[in-house]
This record gives structure tokens, C-alpha cells and sequence, in this order.
């Protein structure tokens, strides 16, 4: 199947989002093509050292100053503790009871801008009433007069924007009625006197976001066209000359910085709009501007934190490239800019853009610039490291030990026997399905996955990782995983939201047949997210296990998710797993059933099935929901594999039945040459097994190899690489007395 990933995600939720390429604001990116790959420079957007979250992916908002508890390890999320604001202040039911001038009371005086965001997910109903015409009036009139007053002390004004940010952002995802016209006509006067003037970028240190949500919202009514003057005069009071030389100092905070990103963004967009096309298509003072503000301030910010808005608007300054009639204008820039700067250099991200605007607009004649495949030559640069996992696993990494490398190899080997033991995969791809191997991409932090990225991969790195699947029906497609280690929790090696995306090439290999579009044609959204987030987290997942005790939603709704609902983040990744925990433990034949049809294509099929389900469940799941808790483990399908010939030696793909014992019971392997992908488990019985594995050796509960010791008697024991020709002992220990246990072994 193929995901371009959310994943971040994400993604990633892996909270942290791996980007799939619908999960973007309705808008939609018009940089990315349908499967997540870049058609041009990316986006504009503030840079950071962490993953975005998923607020920032979504709805394009600020990054949070606040702790990010959703970048702890995965098996520690386990409380609803807030990412940003407190959850009283987010109750989107208490905000809905104001109205009119309340209502804008009630936003104004918010204690934190954050608690704002759950708007951007409202549903239908509460949007109705949310953002009723009266409403909406009443807070544009509200805004009018806080602007008016503005003077950075204060977050009243994000507040209110913010409000007008999500309504407008609803309306273009079908959540609500679109605005009338004169909203957007009585809100130009005061978006543009803040845009013009002075007191919108004084640095606000109670709401740093202020003056980049404010511009922001220009690109959420879609007006670009109408400010695009005033964005160039920004751009040029920012950009340092003979008479200011320190123009670009005020640059330096998080408000002004804000400011002129979102700015950026007012220009990105333009390119989109019918009423903008034509303001740009024969103007090149917006490029001359936006290529003095680097040129110019190079020196300055070049180095320093806010050294990307250079490389923001010199992509702003080359995008301008794509119109016949400013080609001849642009070129000698794009030149220019690769004489003075370096692909490996300090300057880097320059080079690296003029050198990706050569590729779309004029890669005809890269020979002319000296960019000819550059992209090869910079992955080579950067992408030093490499290891075969296996036929079906390749890694390729900018800085990871030998030893990370091959951790990294046999946590996927694990995982990889899990799923297809859980999901009875047969170890079959659907049909028409070319993707032999995955590579996974490592780079070494956020940051340099930011940078590189989108050069050497073609992808929006604007999520905490991303899944390719390509295009699987055709021979030699190489699926990949291009991800990056999560630096903040140093030094426990780890490659953030591995096995989320993991599972997902797993699932889109081997269960779902066919593209993105064909699987996703009907609402599959809840089994997609919903799958990665069981397997990789198992029963471990508190905050899911909180949200649905919300009863915020039934379960025949989530089985309507899709990645275009405007409350897709909560629905697709916690409600999703409850849904799918739910339907493999108390409904496992109908997801036998579901994958059955997914593997042949038959969604349609699929979705008749699941309407014939309908609302039946949705009380049964409501009190599982209340009974759920993090103990134990998934149940797994009882094995299929006949008996071995021995009672005491383990063949291929068999098992040894009735074993007991209220002390120490044993069985051996022996694998031949070429052996891979070993596993032995243990199922059935009563009582309490664990198994203990030692290559030559009996092994005992001080002394072994490998152990798997959970609670009941499904354990697992995973050997990627094992040692052929030498003997595998494996004691059946028993932490009560078992009976009726049969332990099976498997392997490639």
C-alpha cells in the first residue's frame, strides 16, 4: 500500500507524527505530491531541534514552549498528562456555552494560547454553534478593537486569532459553513494596519506567537494576494543596507521571527491563488526583495539560530523561477548564490537551495549551473554508514556504532515475526507487490533529518519522519523508511517511532493490496493507524486506554476515520488502537475476515462488510473500554503447524504438544546452514511457563541467552541470526506449575 508517513507517524503517534501525505492541512501543501514527495522547495516554516508536534503538522501553529511529553519513549506515555494547556481550559463544550461578546470575553482572557487548539478540532455540531455568523462577527469585532490597542503585553490578540484561524481552517476541511465575504473584507483593515505598522513585531513575551498567528491567518482566508505588498515591505525593513546596517538584528526573537515566516508562507501561497498569479507572474521586485534580504544579511545571520529564515526566503526568492517570463531574472541569482556558497560548507542550506531550484525549474540544464547529480554526491557525503540486516532489510545511516546498527536489525527481525504471526501473513505479500526489501535512512538528529532530507529524498520534513512506499506494483520499487534517532533522549540509542512506521511497511506489504488511494478509498484509517499503534505498543498505551473512557466517540464512528477529518489526530491514532485492540480481542474472526478482503482488494467488499457490523458492537465496546487496562499482553492466534516427529526436538515450522511440569521441562533446535528468523514460542495450557534459550549449554533462571518470562504462557523468543549446526536448549520454566503448553518453532 502506499503511505508516504505521520509517521509522522507518524509520524510522527508516535505522537510525534510521521507525516502522511493527507494528513495536511485541508489546504493541502501544494509543495508535495500526492505521495509525500517534494515538487518544488518546501514550505516555509520555523526550525527547531525537536520533532514538530502534531498541532504544529496540522495546523501549522507555533512551536510549544512547553515540555513535550509526547517525545518520551513510547512505553512511558501513560497518562493523559497535557502537551500544551490545561485540560480545563481546552473544554470545547465550556467554551461553546458563550456567545457574541461573552464569547469574546471568554477567548480573550484564556490564561494560555494553547488552550485555543482544540478548536481546529471541533466537530460538525460544535462547530455549528462555535462558529455560528453571529459568533464569528463578534469575534472579528473583538479583534478589530485588540489590534487597534495592541502593545505586546498580552495574549488576547493570539487568542481571538487563533479562533479566526480554526474557523476559517474547519471551513475549508467541510467541518462548517465557509465564512461569508465580509468577514474577510472587515478583517483586512486590521490585519493590514498591524502588517504595516510597528507594535505587531515589539518582542511578546507572554504570546511569542502573536505576530506569526496574526500573519498566519492571512494564508487560512486564502487573501494573499492583497497583502502582498506590505510582505515585501516587510521583507525589506528587515534586510540591512547603508542606512540601517542592523536591520535584520530585530530578526533575532521569536516574535519578529514568527512574523516573517509566516510572511514567507503569504508569498508561498500567492503561487496558488487565482487572484495571485497574475500579481507575480511578470514582477520580479518580489524576487529582487527576497534575495537582498540574503545576499545582505548573509554575513549577519548566517550561523546564528535564525540563520533559516536565509534559507527560507532565498527559496521564496527561487521560486519565482517557475514563471517564463522571470527565468532570465532568477537565473543569474541562482548563480550567483552557488558561486558564493558551498554544498558542505557553513552556507550549506544556500547552495542546497539554488541547487534544488536548478532541479525544478530548469534541470535541464543543470550542467550550465554545476548541479548534475549533486543529490548522489550529497548522500554520499552524508549518509556514511550502511548494514544488511538481512535479504529483506538494509540500513543506511549518517553516524550509528556497529553495535546500534545491528540492535536496530534485531529489533526489526523481532517485530517482523510478531506481526506475521499476529496477523497470519503467511509470510505472502498481496499480489503485484515488489517491495522485496526495505531501506531504512537514519539520520542523526532532527535536525540534520530537516536538513537533508528533503534534498537527497525528495520529502516535506516537516514531521518526525516518513514512509515511502512508492509505487509497489512496479518491478525494482524500493520501499523506505527515512527516519532520524531521537537525539533528546541520548544516551539510550533510539530511532524514533521505528516500529510504528515499521509495522506499516509490514501491513502494506503483506495485507493491503494496491495504492494509498485504493486502500483508503473507503474509511480504512482505523485500522491503518490503529494496527502500527497495537503492534508497537501493545497493551502499553494508558493514554489511549483514557481517552476512549471519555465516550467521546462510538465505535462505529471510528470505524468511519479518515485522514481528512478535522479531528483526525486523537480519532486515527488513540481511538484507533482502542478499535483494533478492541476487534482482535473479543471479534477476531472479523478481522480475519477484513484482512481477507484487503489483501485481495476488495474494499468495497470490506466496506459492506463493516456496514453490516454498523452500530452492533458500540455497546460492547463502550464497556470493554471501562474494564481496559495495560496488563498482559496481545492474544495471539493459536498456531497452525503440525506436531513435530520428536517429543523433545523442534523441527521446522512444528511443535512439541502436552508438555508439563511444576519445575524445569526441556526441548532443543538445531538449525541448518542459511537459517534465518528464528522463532520459538511457547502457547496453550494452563498454569505459568517462561522460556529460557543458551546456545550449547543448558540454560537456568542465572545463566542463559535469551528469556521471555510475561505473564501466562505466550512467550516468545526471536533469533534473527542463529548459529547453524550447534545445538539451542530451551528450558520451560515454570513460575507455576503449567500443563497442556505446546512450544512451537518456526523460521526462514
Amino acid at each position: 500500500m502506499s503511505l508516504s508517513r505521520n509517521i509522522l507517524y507518524l509520524g510522527g503517534l508516535c505522537v510525534a507524527s510521521l507525516s502522511i501525505a493527507a494528513h495536511a492541512d485541508q489546504g493541502g501543501d501544494p509543495a508535495v505530491d500526492k505521495h509525500g514527495r517534494l515538487k518544488q522547495a518546501p514550505m516555509p516554516h520555523q526550525r527547531q531541534n525537536l520533532p514538530p508536534s502534531i498541532e504544529q503538522q496540522k495546523f501549522q501553529v507555533a512551536p510549544t514552549t512547553k515540555p513535550r511529553y509526547d517525545l518520551l519513549p513510547r512505553s512511558q506515555r501513560n497518562s493523559l498528562t497535557p502537551l500544551s494547556a490545561t485540560p480545563e481550559c481546552k473544554d470545547m463544550g465550556k467554551l461553546a456555552s458563550y456567545s457574541g461578546a461573552a464569547l469574546a470575553d471568554y477567548l480573550a482572557n484564556l490564561p494560555d494560547y494553547e488552550c485555543t487548539y482544540g478548536l481546529f478540532s471541533l466537530t460538525p455540531e460544535q462547530g455549528a454553534t462555535v462558529y455560528s455568523a453571529a459568533n464569528m462577527s463578534a469575534i472579528a469585532s473583538r479583534f478589530t478593537q485588540e489590534a487597534a490597542n495592541y502593545n505586546a503585553s498580552d495574549m488576547k490578540l493570539v487568542n481571538l486569532t487563533l479562533y479566526l484561524r480554526a474557523g476559517y481552517y474547519l471551513a475549508e476541511g467541510g467541518t462548517i459553513a465557509q465564512p461569508a465575504q465580509s468577514l474577510k473584507t472587515a478583517l483586512r483593515t486590521p490585519i493590514k494596519q498591524l502588517a504595516d505598522g510597528t507594535a505587531l513585531y515589539v518582542p511578546n513575551t507572554v504570546a511569542s506567537s502573536t505576530a506569526g498567528e496574526a500573519i498566519r491567518l492571512i494564508t487560512n482566508m486564502h487573501d494573499e494576494p492583497y497583502y502582498l505588498s506590505s510582505m515585501k515591505a516587510l521583507v525589506q525593513r528587515y534586510t540591512n543596507s547603508a542606512n540601517n546596517p542592523h536591520a535584520v538584528d530585530a530578526l533575532r526573537n521569536p516574535s519578529t521571527a514568527g512574523a516573517f515566516t509566516s510572511a514567507l508562507t503569504v508569498f508561498f501561497y500567492s503561487h496558488y491563488r487565482a487572484e495571485g498569479v497574475p500579481l507575480l507572474q511578470n514582477d520580479l521586485s518580489y524576487a529582487t526583495a527576497l534575495n537582498a534580504f540574503v545576499t545582505s544579511n548573509k554575513a549577519t545571520l548566517l550561523g546564528d539560530y535564525y540563520g533559516y529564515e536565509l534559507n527560507d526566503a532565498i527559496n521564496e526568492a527561487f521560486r519565482f523561477m517557475q514563471y517564463p517570463a522571470l527565468k532570465d531574472g532568477i537565473k543569474p541569482m541562482v548563480k550567483a548564490m552557488l558561486a558564493s556558497s558551498s554544498m558542505t560548507g557553513t552556507d550549506s542550506d544556500l547552495w542546497l537551495a539554488a541547487a534544488s531550484a536548478v532541479k525544478y525549474y530548469d534541470n535541464a540544464n543543470c550542467s550550465e549551473y554545476g548541479t548534475c547529480d549533486y543529490v548522489n554526491q550529497l548522500a554520499n557525503i552524508v549518509l556514511k554508514y550502511s548494514k544488511d540486516c538481512s535479504p529483506t532489510l538494509h540500513i543506511r545511516a549518517q553516524d550509528m556504532t556497529p553495535e546500534q546498527l545491528q540492535d536496530s536489525c534485531d529489533k526489526l527481525a523481532v517485530e517482523e515475526g510478531y506481526v506475521h504471526e499476529m496477523l497470519k501473513t503467511n509470510r505472502t505479500p498481496v499480489a503485484n507487490d515488489y517491495n522485496t526489501s526495505l531501506e531504512l535512512v537514519v539520520f542523526d538528529d532532527y535536525a540534520n533529518y530537516s536538513k537533508y532530507a528533503s534534498v537527497i529524498y525528495g520529502i516535506d520534513t516537516n514531521n518526525g519522519g516518513m514512509y515511502l512506499e512508492g509505487e509497489p506494483d512496479q518491478p525494482g520499487n524500493q520501499a523506505r523508511f527515512i527516519a532520524h534517532e531521537a537525539s533528546w533522549l541520548r544516551p539510550t540509542f533510539s530511532v524514533w517511532n521505528l516500529e510504528h512506521e515499521f509495522v506499516h511497511y509490514l501491513d502494506g506489504r503483506f495485507d493491503m493490496l494496491g495504492d494509498f488511494a485504493q486502500a483508503t478509498s473507503v474509511p480504512t484509517v482505523w485500522w491503518i493507524e490503529g494496527i502500527a499503534e497495537y503492534m508497537s505498543l501493545k497493551n502499553n498505551n494508558q493514554v489511549a486506554i483514557d481517552m476512549a473512557k471519555t465516550g467521546t466517540y462510538r465505535l462505529s464512528q471510528i470505524f468511519g476515520n479518515t485522514y481528512s477529518m478535522a479531528d483526525y489526530v486523537p480519532r486515527a491514532y488513540r481511538w484507533g488502537y482502542m478499535a483494533t485492540r478492541f476487534m482482535i480481542e473479543r471479534h477476531r474472526a472479523d478481522v480475519d475476515a477484513v484482512l481477507g478482503q484487503f489483501r485481495v482488494g476488495d474494499y468495497g467488499g470490506y466496506q459492506s462488510f463493516m456496514d453490516r457490523i454498523g452500530t452492533s458492537y458500540d455497546a460492547e465496546f463502550a464497556d470493554w473500554v471501562n474494564q481496559a487496562t495495560t496488563a498482559g499482553q496481545p492474544p495471539l492466534p493459536e498456531p497452525q503447524l503440525p506436531r513435530c516427529s520428536s517429543t523433545s526436538y523442534l523441527g521446522k515450522n512444528c511443535g512439541i504438544t502436552g508438555l508439563s511440569s511444576s519445575g524445569q521441562a526441556y526441548v532443543f533446535l538445531m538449525v541448518p546452514a542459511g537459517a534465518r528468523n528464528v522463532k520459538v514460542y511457547s502457547r496453550g495450557g494452563n498454569g505459568d511457563v517462561d522460556l529460557y534459550m543458551a546456545l550449547d549449554r543448558y540454560p537456568t533462571v542465572a545463566s542463559f541467552d535469551m528469556v521471555s518470562a510475561t505473564a501466562g504462557n505466550a512467550e516468545n523468543l526471536y533469533l534473527p541470526n542463529p548459529v547453524a549446526g550447534h545445538w539451542y536448549y530451551i528450558m520451560l520454566n515454570a513460575k507455576t506449575p503449567f500443563s497442556g503448553v505446546t512450544v512451537y518453532a518456526t523460521y526462514d
